[in-house]
């Protein structure tokens, strides 16, 4: 048995397929095939229901997944330990990010941070709120990026950014000239996401449930489609936003704007993969983000209630 055995299994596992896990494990397919047969051998239990498509584990399967979750866990964190003198970042980070971050963010980022960490292996996955929080306590995850503050007792937070919340306004709207008050919005319909996104009812407590159209959309790419056909208003990240449109904008001091954060579960221990992963998200935010100021913070744990 080897860790890159035990690595095969949880991308199997993971993509459902033998050549996706193949391509994401960057080795050929057949090599990925050989090495999950001898396991099974080895072991003297079918890992995988090959004859069902996506390809699932079997009940003994599932035991092997979460042994070799522990055991790769485990063999992180020793190279975490003496990793301290060295540059080189090694080991295995799986990601939960909320949509309305991961459409800006990603980009941004993960390209960054294959080239400068190449031998770290980043796992991401995009999820709402809740999952993300429900996967960091069952350590299926090791770190989410969301809104924060969520005062969950079992986690640890840290502050990245806090973003302003602008109005998008359809084409034939009559667009308040300079920075907008609340009172701007009143009588005005507002297109929002689904309740399973921590921006909605992030949304509802800066403009009100008066305000709350008929349409709801599952990402802020169809809202903002819907918005450029003139079926109503809405608010977005700025970060999501294209600050060169006349159709965006921004509201008065104090303005209001989220907290985008990382959480991680108690028993976190890669800390300098953390840090390179901080590091690198706030090189892509502008400065002026970074710090809360006399901004209005809209909290984000009402998602959970």
């Amino acid at each position: 048995m080897t860790l890159t055995q035990l690595r095969y299994v949880l991308s199997l596992a993971r993509h459902g397929s033998f050549g996706k896990a193949a391509e994401h494990s960057l080795v050929a397919q057949p090599t990925l095939s050989i090495q999950i047969q001898k396991l099974e051998q080895e072991l003297g239990v079918e890992i995988f229901d090959r004859k069902r498509s996506p390809i699932a584990l079997t009940e003994p399967g599932k035991k092997v997944e979460a042994y070799a979750r522990r055991i790769l866990d485990e063999a992180d964190a020793l190279l975490e330990e003496f990793q301290d003198n060295s540059e080189e970042l090694r080991g295995r980070i799986r990601l939960g990010i909320i949509p309305t971050v991961s459409s800006y963010l990603l980009p941004k980022i993960f390209r960054k941070l294959k080239q400068k960490y190449p031998e770290a292996e980043f796992y991401i996955h995009e999820l709402p709120t809740s999952e993300i929080l429900r996967k960091v306590q069952n350590e299926q995850l090791d770190i989410g990026i969301l809104a924060t503050p969520l005062n969950e007792r079992m986690i640890e937070e840290i502050p990245l950014y806090y973003e302003p919340f602008v109005v998008y306004f359809p084409p034939d709207a009559k667009v308040p000239t300079g920075r907008l008050s609340l009172d701007d919005l009143q009588g005005t319909d507002m297109l929002l996401l689904g309740e399973e996104h921590c921006f909605r009812h992030q949304s509802l407590k800066l403009c009100g449930q008066g305000n709350a159209g008929k349409i709801e959309c599952g990402s802020l790419d169809t809202i903002k489609k819907m918005v450029d056909q003139g079926m109503g208003a809405t608010l977005l990240p700025l970060l999501s936003a294209n600050l060169k449109s006349e159709r965006v904008v921004r509201f008065k001091n104090p303005e209001p704007v989220r907290e985008i954060g990382m959480i991680h579960g108690r028993s976190f221990y890669k800390s300098r993969m953390l840090k390179a992963l901080k590091d690198t998200i706030l090189a892509n935010i502008p400065e002026d983000l970074h710090q809360q100021k006399n901004r209005k913070l809209i909290g984000a744990e009402d998602v959970l209630g």
